[in-house]
Parts: C-alpha cells; sequence; structure tokens
C-alpha cells in the first residue's frame, strides 16, 4: 500500500500555554494527511460520483514527543487494512528533522451512502479503490 507523505510547519495558534502543540491540533493535522492522501482520488469524481462520503467512526491517538513552533512535521499516512465495512487508516506524525516520532495514529472510516446516512459494504472495486490510496 503506498505510503503519502505531508509537511505542515507549526505555528503560534497550534501551540497551548505549555508552550508545545495542544493535543487536539494532531487530530487536525491527521485530517488533512488524510485528505491529500486522497486527493487525486477524490478530484477524480469516484466518491461523489457514487454518492459515497468518508465517515471517520474511531481515532486511536498514541502521543510519543512533543512538537513546537515552527518544528516541521512530517505525516506518513497509508492504508493498514480494509474489512468488509470499514478500513484503517495508520499514519505517524515524525519531527522532519529531529528525526523522531511525535505521534501515531489509527484512523478507523467508513463509507457511507449520502442519502440513506448509512454505512455501505465494500464490494470488491472499493476494496481495490481503498487498498491502492
Amino acid at each position: 500500500m503506498k505510503i503519502s507523505t505531508t509537511e505542515i510547519t507549526i505555528r503560534g495558534f497550534h501551540i497551548d500555554v505549555f508552550g508545545h502543540t495542544n493535543n487536539a491540533r494532531y487530530l487536525e493535522f491527521l485530517e488533512i494527511a488524510r485528505w491529500e492522501a486522497m486527493q487525486e482520488l477524490i478530484d477524480s469524481g469516484f466518491f461523489s460520483k457514487r454518492n459515497l462520503g468518508f465517515v471517520v467512526v474511531n481515532i486511536n491517538i498514541n502521543y510519543k514527543n512533543p512538537s513546537f513552533i515552527n518544528n516541521v512535521l512530517e505525516i506518513k499516512t497509508q492504508i493498514k487494512s480494509v474489512g468488509n465495512k470499514s478500513s484503517v487508516v495508520h499514519q505517524t506524525v515524525y519531527d522532519k528533522h529531529k528525526k523522531h516520532i511525535i505521534c501515531q495514529a489509527d484512523v478507523t472510516f467508513v463509507l457511507i451512502d449520502l442519502k440513506t446516512r448509512k454505512a455501505v459494504q465494500l464490494d470488491d472495486e472499493l476494496r481495490n479503490v481503498l487498498e491502492n490510496i
């Protein structure tokens, strides 16, 4: 499965009163990286033509090290697994210059039918597309 890389520079508005990046900001960074990883496929209209949308149903995140203003983060994103209805994206956030892990997350999502708002069964076509993001 492909690995997508996204860079984000920590800015002042990402920092909390303790001088490091607020933990909730990582959820935003991870979401930005997931969208970038899937942008080409989204732009192609693959999901919109099928009336499908992504819904995050679970996030497990492990914080390892803090990050600070002006640090450059490198987020590696890849599909970890594809099930019958849900899939898991694994993401690792690195400090680009110090080369250590900031945090790791597994994000579980489903594809929903935008009309019924129900999770769809992943047929062979959808599984193949997701496995190759």
